[in-house]
């Protein structure tokens, strides 16, 4: 190894080591990272209950809520309530010379509202979407998978948003009332 090659991995190192120091001392969490699950905001994401919400893109997503929010099972005191209504659209996208659709654009909107059960005050309510597009294939079979498996896809990305939009709410620890969040 030679003289520079060894400098130049020295000064790599130091430079990932002032890195990851900064980051340690600027209060850094990574928002997608495992976290320990006794932490506040889980602690908070765990009092929410999910009501049921109509039609199939519905089920589908009030199970992967439910799966994000409660991995440990339904709260048994929950002090929130999230109440969800979603939209589902389909647009075709691609026209063959003959007029049939060849790629269909499904689109789902959640409309979420998170109330605190005790008092009935909304503490945050919000809009999420989704859209996906897929292809319309010969086989009838092929098509209707393609198109449950869109919208399952669909609904984790619904999923994902709103319970980060949950999570980020908590984190800041504010209530409907603007007062600080009750201990969970």
């Amino acid at each position: 190894m030679s003289c520079s090659e060894e400098r130049r991995r020295l000064l790599l190192g130091g430079l990932a080591l002032s890195l990851a120091t900064l980051l340690a001392g600027c209060g850094f969490e990574p928002l997608y990272g495992r976290h320990d699950t006794d932490t506040a905001t889980s602690a908070y994401l765990a009092q929410v209950r999910v009501a049921p919400i109509a039609n199939r893109s519905g089920q589908l997503l009030y199970n992967k809520l439910r799966d994000r929010l409660n991995p440990r099972g339904k709260p048994a005191e929950p002090h929130y309530v999230l109440e969800i209504t979603i939209e589902e659209h389909g647009e075709d996208l691609l026209l063959e010379p003959n007029n049939t659709t060849s790629r269909t654009l499904l689109e789902l909107i959640a409309h979420y509202q998170l109330r605190e059960i005790e008092s009935g005050a909304t503490a945050l309510q919000g809009q999420s979407r989704a859209s996906i597009s897929y292809d319309i294939l010969s086989s009838q079979y092929a098509t209707i998978s393609s198109e449950q498996d869109v919208r399952d896809r669909a609904a984790k990305e619904l999923s994902d948003d709103i319970s980060t939009r949950l999570a980020l709410f908590f984190s800041k620890g504010q209530t409907a009332s603007g007062s600080a969040a009750p201990a969970p």
